[in-house]
């Protein structure tokens, strides 16, 4: 009860600061949401870790889902580009999976609306893990601690390796990666001593002056929406074996002048729609001192380049948010946004390689 009235207290400061039913910004204190045909279980837990870090669901045996979304690195890649599958290279930087069990909307154009739909997709995709679905099915049923493990996962199912039931598993391990109990989710549960006063001052501009609440909101920092920014091209988008995998991309999707596209344009790829050129999703904020470089194209290499880009107004294209604009910062309040975005680190999230089952 206590902590409740501590949270209802807080969100009150903050609403009141920003005006009235403006977005907000909260504490993390809730469990993820978990879809009712996909319920928690150890066992199942146990098997998405499993399967998240063993390579042999790729092609070839070398790319996991954990070489792009590393447990070192905050479960992303500290690289502009996202690692590929050998041979290719990818055209966008992979985001975190840190608090993805809150998203509603993922990948960086949106397209995956839970988490299991989003594990399928990389593993099929050729410049990533590059497996088919049913030689995967037969490769995990070759190994007897695997086959063990789906059935004490999905007890009562027959045959119960299935391409549903590997991305549920991962799903379920992906939905305990919580980043939670930062400084400011203390401060904001009553410990006033929790975020120093240039971290409170960076809150109350990041609710206020600079404006980021209308988009970073609620208590993961998201508001799962697509925003077109102008974030500026990177020049790694001209390299040869990138234009390949966008233009190939841009191929299987219908688009018949896909060669000439020269950057990546976020959800238009996916709705063909003008108005969505450069749009790409809100990413959470949670951890964001641990998970540079930042945007789609990873283009900025810290902090200072984002706050800065956003201080501009974000960049020049004729359909950006009308949210954004210039907004004359000062070099102590942005020194103050930098350090409130640094106190919504999380207690470190520590993860043991676990040792893979052998054929």
């Amino acid at each position: 009860m206590k902590k409740s009235f501590a949270v209802l207290i807080s969100a009150i400061t903050i609403s009141s600061a920003v005006g009235g039913d403006k977005p907000t910004i909260a504490p993390l204190v809730d469990p993820p949401p978990v879809p009712p045909d996909n319920p928690m279980t150890p066992e199942k837990i146990e098997l998405g870790k499993m399967l998240y870090f063993d390579p042999r669901l790729s092609g070839d045996g070398s790319v996991s889902c954990a070489k792009c979304h590393d447990p070192r690195q905050g479960f992303q890649k500290a690289r502009e580009m996202s690692p590929a599958y050998p041979g290719t290279k990818h055209f966008r930087h992979s985001p975190t999976i840190i608090n993805s069990a809150y998203n509603t909307a993922l990948f960086w154009d949106g397209r995956a609306k839970t988490l299991e739909e989003q594990a399928k997709g990389p593993i099929a995709s050729p410049f990533e893990m590059n497996m088919n679905y049913d030689l995967l099915i037969e490769r995990l049923n070759a190994i007897p601690e695997y086959v063990e493990m789906f059935k004490k996962a999905f007890p009562g199912e027959e045959d119960p390796i299935t391409i549903d039931n590997i991305a549920k598993a991962i799903a379920a391990f992906e939905r305990t990666i919580i980043s939670k109990n930062s400084p400011f989710d203390r401060y904001m549960l009553g410990d006033k001593d929790a975020m120093t006063p240039e971290q409170i001052k960076g809150m109350e501009l990041f609710i206020g002056k600079a404006g980021c609440v209308n988009c970073h909101n609620g208590p993961n920092f998201t508001d799962n929406k697509l925003h077109v920014l102008g974030v500026p091209k990177n020049p790694v988008e001209d390299d040869p074996m990138v234009k390949a995998t966008r233009s190939f991309v841009l191929k299987t999707l219908g688009f018949k002048n896909h060669r000439e596209i020269d950057r990546d344009l976020g959800a238009y790829f996916q709705t063909k729609d003008p108005k969505d050129k450069g749009a790409f999703r809100t990413p959470t904020l949670r951890d964001v001192a641990r998970t540079a470089p930042y945007m789609h194209n990873g283009v900025f290499k810290t902090l200072d380049e984002v706050i800065e880009f956003y201080n501009a107004g974000g960049g020049d294209v004729p359909n950006k948010d009308p949210l954004l604009k210039p907004l004359n910062l000062t070099e102590e309040e942005k020194k103050a946004l930098k350090a409130f975005l640094e106190a919504l680190t999380g207690e470190p999230i520590v993860i043991e390689e676990p040792e893979l089952p052998g054929m």
